[in-house]
């Protein structure tokens, strides 16, 4: 999954993933350093202009997550985030047996 962090947001909005596979995060900022967390997990890092940040996880169970910058980043880091959905693997497939891409609003 790939996700940018920019002034003030993270792309995509939403992710969306399979219970019990392991994702590759790969983070990247436009302008500034960000922190990024997982809630619920143990998923914590810094994102750094100029750098890839990756880390790899598996989400034993679906739910949904939050994913706010707890790195200070300026006057709208407070509506900084974005969610992480996760989803049965069996539904995660048929979603995207018809689509490109799952989508937050499933």
């Amino acid at each position: 999954m790939r996700v940018i962090g920019q002034q003030y947001s993270f792309t995509p909005q939403c992710l969306v993933v399979p219970a019990n596979t392991l994702i590759t995060f790969r983070r990247a900022s436009a302008h500034v350093i960000h922190g990024m967390l997982i809630t619920g997990t143990n998923m914590n890092l810094m994102i750094e202009p100029g750098f890839i940040s990756t880390f790899k996880t598996t989400f034993d169970r679906p739910g949904d997550h939050l994913m706010p910058c707890h790195e200070f980043c300026g006057t709208g880091h407070e509506g900084m985030w974005a969610n992480v959905k996760v989803v049965d693997k069996n539904a995660f497939m048929r979603l995207t047996d018809h689509a490109r891409r799952a989508s937050c609003g499933l």
